[in-house]
């Protein structure tokens, strides 16, 4: 199976002094919209909440934790809880 059209050239590096960046080319095909649109209408999002220099924070960071089984876990002092209900899936 080919997953790239065409022939790589591992030899072009983007990143020559920090890294190795090589360019595979277009991966993401037109149907990732469709998946994307899916899946920001179909998730209970939320924002991420942080305690920051002792202050509560909401972050712009949207966050979505889904699982069979109830389950928490403590980052930044907050306890955060798995979402149970109907899944997107």
């Amino acid at each position: 199976m080919k997953l790239f059209k065409g022939e790589l050239d591992l030899s072009i590096n983007l990143l020559p002094f920090e890294g190795v960046v090589n360019y595979y080319g277009k991966i993401i095909n037109e149907d990732a919209n469709i998946y994307l649109n899916r899946l920001l209408k179909e998730i209970k999002w939320t924002n991420d909440i942080a305690i920051i220099f002792g202050k509560k924070i909401l972050t712009k960071r949207k966050v979505a934790w889904y699982g069979d089984e109830s389950y928490s876990y403590t980052y930044s002092k907050l306890q955060k809880l798995l979402f149970l209900g109907p899944k997107p899936y």
